[in-house]
């Protein structure tokens, strides 16, 4: 039965919504350090002084935004089907994320960001990398019947599963080719998902 709540009450939960989802998109696309709380709020449709409402900096809003996308994630493991492994989600998961924020493109930025021989520190990709890690590993576990407390196998693919898109958009970016391929999507997508089936192709023997 679906919770009803008064007009006003409605108008906040959405607002926040929109706020994480936009935060969310120009944090990914963006960087941290280069999106502002007007670029959210922007983004958002909203006036910024909405956006302070509910959240009194950047770091809490970039809290609120990460823990959206790591729910996404463990949403796509509670839909997955019986047969489905981990890198089956993973690779349908990165599809979904990658059609959401491709369309509003690489900003010169990350571009930079990317490109950079000293990654400049993001702190909403620590959040998200470190939780996508948690619940890979989590699910990893499962498919290879290990305890991640004594075989630190779930946890060595989960960390080349997550930092795996980095290296698809850094590959992009031309750190590896010489070639910059940011501007065209179906480039981004392919190379993202061939990182995750050469990860699939060491470790899928594991799976038991």
């Amino acid at each position: 039965m679906a919770i009803s709540y008064p007009k006003r009450t409605e108008t906040k939960i959405k607002n926040r919504e929109q706020l994480v989802d936009a935060a969310d998109r120009l944090f990914a696309t963006k960087g941290y350090q280069h999106t502002t709380l007007n670029d959210v709020a922007e983004l958002a449709g909203l006036h910024v002084q909405t956006l302070y409402k509910h959240f009194k900096n950047k770091e809490e809003l970039a809290i609120a935004a990460a823990a959206t996308a790591i729910a996404h994630l463990k949403e796509h493991f509670d839909a997955a089907s019986d047969g489905q492994s981990t890198f089956d989600v993973w690779r349908a998961f990165m599809i979904d994320s990658m059609a959401g924020l491709l369309p509003m493109g690489i900003g010169e930025h990350k571009r930079q960001q990317l490109r950079a021989a000293f990654p400049v520190n993001d702190n909403f990709l620590l959040i998200v990398y470190s939780g996508y890690e948690d619940v890979l590993t989590e699910h990893l576990a499962v498919d290879f019947q290990m305890d991640p407390k004594t075989n630190h196998l779930p946890r060595l693919v989960a960390s080349f599963l997550w930092a795996g898109n980095e290296i698809a958009l850094k590959r992009c970016a031309g750190l590896d080719t010489g070639e910059d391929g940011l501007d065209d999507a179906a480039t981004i997508v392919k190379e993202s998902l061939s990182v995750i089936d050469d990860i699939e192709k060491t470790f899928a023997g594991y799976i038991r």
